[in-house]
């Protein structure tokens, strides 16, 4: 049944196995061609690369949103925080990434968001 987190070809993907699984799925040979099927555990290799600092960001902010009794409507404000402070430290590094961590903290705040919180995902992160 698509849709279902257990059908990660069409549904919810969770953890970084849900995302190697439908991208598994995905790229199989009989899909993309004998070709690609020769290389395809270099390509899963990079894919898991470049995913996996996303999906692992997302698992640990939820673990926090989750202590902190955050309601479920707010996640994806402080997800789309924690996404961008992390896109800033694959650009930035030294005073340019705190000023724009600073930056970033003041802009979500203005939208509403517990900067303590923000602050304590900043951390975790080991972006503060």
């Amino acid at each position: 049944m698509k849709g279902n987190v257990g059908d990660t070809m069409g549904g919810i993907v969770k953890t970084v196995t849900d995302a190697y699984t439908k991208f598994s799925k995905k790229t199989a040979a009989d899909r993309v061609g004998t070709r690609y099927g020769a290389v395809k555990n270099i390509a899963v290799d990079r894919y898991l690369d470049n995913v996996n600092p996303f999906v692992i960001v997302r698992e640990i902010v939820r673990e926090i949103l989750e202590s902190e009794g955050v309601p479920p409507a707010q996640h994806g404000s402080y997800y789309a925080f924690a996404f961008q402070l992390v896109s800033k430290a694959l650009k930035h590094s030294g005073e340019s990434l705190k000023r724009s961590a600073t930056g970033l903290k003041a802009k979500f705040t203005t939208l509403g968001l517990d900067p303590a919180i923000l602050s304590k995902i900043a951390a975790v992160l080991g972006l503060s």
